[in-house]
């Protein structure tokens, strides 16, 4: 049952989206993060689910640090999706930015739970990707102009460490568990921050937020700025290795 739940937190999200359609959909984005509030409350920190058949070996857990992510991301996605639960103005542009948003969150929850990194890369960018329709959602020119800003510099971003997750591959003699990374490289490390940086709005790397929040609708504002802007605060976490002593000089 443990391992249900586990897989249920980014999997249910996904499965919802064969459902906006559905003049009942509306509720699919209050439904579909009760798996990860419901996980982050009642599991045992050491769950874990593994996939060996998926991709090069898909592993999902539930660390300390997990939990804290899950907790507050699935409360955020909850408070949006009832939020847009009790908005039934404009039902066809509704039913397009319910598509969006439960892609974005497939991508969001699932990523805090990923222990390796391609399955935390591919939620990361599904993430990154789907944020682009929750922006351009009111379909005016400075909302197109916002979403285009902000795709670039997401697409910047995610290429950046996808060079990053190869070169840490490489380096452990192709090993993707977050478990087996060492101390990785200079070159590695830059990647890592300007990749993260670009999702954390580091200055200078922020140039795509202010007009994002200028024209996004307000559940989408909520979920960019209090849950999707964190993963890379867990990016960070999860790629980079603790303590001062591991990389004095980018500490």
């Amino acid at each position: 049952m443990n391992h249900l739940m586990l897989t249920l937190i980014g999997l249910l999200p996904l499965l919802s989206v064969m459902f906006v359609t559905h003049r009942f959909s509306r509720w699919a984005v209050v439904i579909a993060p009760l798996p990860a509030l419901f996980a982050a409350v009642t599991l045992p920190v050491g769950t874990t689910v593994s996939l060996p058949w998926l991709l090069l070996g898909v592993e999902f857990g539930l660390d300390d640090t997990g939990r804290v992510f899950l907790l507050f991301s699935g409360l955020l996605w909850l408070a949006a999706g009832l939020a847009m639960a009790g908005n039934k103005t404009n039902e066809q542009h509704r039913a397009r930015h319910r598509l969006f948003f439960l892609l974005a969150m497939a991508g969001n929850l699932g990523l805090i739970v990923a222990q390796d990194m391609l399955s935390f890369y591919l939620g990361f960018t599904l993430m990154g990707l789907a944020a682009y329709g929750l922006i351009a959602q009111p379909a005016s020119q400075h909302a197109r102009q916002a979403a285009r800003r902000y795709l670039i510099w997401t697409l910047a971003g995610e290429m950046v460490l996808f060079v990053a997750v190869l070169m840490l591959a490489s380096q452990h003699n192709g090993a993707v568990a977050f478990s087996a990374l060492s101390t990785p490289t200079d070159a590695v490390v830059l990647l890592l921050i300007i990749g993260f940086g670009i999702k954390l709005a580091l200055p200078g790397l922020h140039l795509w937020l202010p007009q994002t929040y200028a024209v996004a609708p307000a559940s989408a504002v909520v979920v960019i700025s209090g849950a999707m802007i964190k993963a890379g605060l867990l990016g960070w976490l999860r790629f980079l290795p603790a303590g001062e002593t591991a990389l004095p000089g980018w500490g």
